[in-house]
């Protein structure tokens, strides 16, 4: 498997240099200023954050294939190429890049200490390394942050689901973003009168087997903010529907995807402010003199179809500026 993997790597490094080296050139005498976006994964979250991206750049006069070329990777959910993917867009001398969430923004960051790096939603950069304060970055990254409403995310799933008591949550146990995520949902649940019971796992294959187990002890499970949960979600919510138990969300996309309900912040409105950054590093601001912008407020997400399976009546819950998924 190690051997697939590295020989997966090496093919992608080989293509994607070679191709990005030919863009290089052509787009150099053009005077066209060359942009890497990079993600981890495909994730209607993450997609999100792309378009937005694209989108801001676009409001602040910036436009592909006219006085920008955007080249955009995508990792397939592989961890181990989001290195090769990130040396290749060095290699090529993007004039930026713009890495979405942290995998991807800390692969960039290992990979230059130059490149201009303008990262998307990344929740804590400040305790991942990235930047030594949010305010003056320093050097050459800065970008935009996503804090979780966490009160809000609690108190809705509790106004849905009065009866909520115990609520699972899975998490690898190395990974420092899925410990901000139970960290916020410990210190809002208890006064809710609702409890937090954790389950850690390793690989995608664990995510079933720790569900089904853990939905026997617990009313409902949350995706919680780990990565590797959110991405293996068919299989949580398979677990879960099995079980006859609602799946709780982080994130819109997960809602999307059959979630119950969740508050979140906009994935599309933090990948525009992310673009609005950008456009003022290809005009010539330094990064490390630009604050890092984070975002806290959400929006209510509700999964109809989910309400129905529930039976839930939403009637009189007083839920404002809701957003509905079929």
């Amino acid at each position: 498997m190690r051997r697939a993997i590295v020989v997966r790597a090496a093919l992608l490094t080989g293509a994607l240099g070679s191709w990005l080296m030919s863009a290089s050139h052509v787009w150099t005498q053009s005077g066209v200023q060359r942009v890497g976006i990079t993600q981890i994964v495909s994730h209607p979250g993450l997609d999100l954050i792309k378009d937005g991206i694209i989108k801001g750049l676009g409001e602040k006069g910036f436009q592909d294939g006219r006085n920008i070329m955007i080249v955009f990777r995508n990792a397939n959910g592989d961890p181990s190429l989001a290195i090769p993917i990130a040396q290749e867009f060095v290699r090529a001398r993007m004039d930026l890049i713009i890495p979405i969430t942290t995998p991807s923004t800390l692969a960039v960051a290992k990979a230059s200490t130059s490149t201009p790096i303008v990262f998307g939603a990344v929740t804590d950069p400040v305790g991942v390394g990235l930047v030594g304060n949010l305010e003056r970055p320093g050097g050459h990254i800065t970008g935009t942050s996503d804090r979780w409403p966490f009160g809000e995310q609690f108190r809705l799933f509790k106004k849905v689901l009065p009866a909520l008591k115990r609520v699972g949550v899975l998490y690898r146990p190395g990974d420092d973003i899925s410990h901000i995520g139970i960290a916020g949902a410990e210190a809002v649940a208890p006064a809710l009168g609702i409890e937090i019971v954790k389950r850690p796992v390793s690989s995608a294959s664990d995510i079933y087997p720790s569900a089904v187990a853990m939905l026997r002890d617990v009313d409902a499970i949350y995706t919680g903010m780990d990565q590797l949960v959110v991405e293996n979600f068919p299989a949580l919510k398979k677990a879960a529907d099995e079980a006859s138990k609602p799946v709780l969300a982080g994130d819109e996309g997960s809602v999307e995807r059959g979630a119950l309900v969740t508050t979140a912040i906009s994935m599309f409105d933090i990948g525009v402010l992310t673009g609005h950054i950008a456009a003022r590093v290809l005009t010539g601001e330094r990064p490390g003199d630009i604050p890092v912008q984070v975002l806290t407020s959400g929006r209510p997400v509700i999964n109809r179809t989910a309400v129905r399976r529930f039976g839930i009546n939403l009637d009189g819950l007083d839920i404002p500026d809701v957003r509905y998924f079929d």
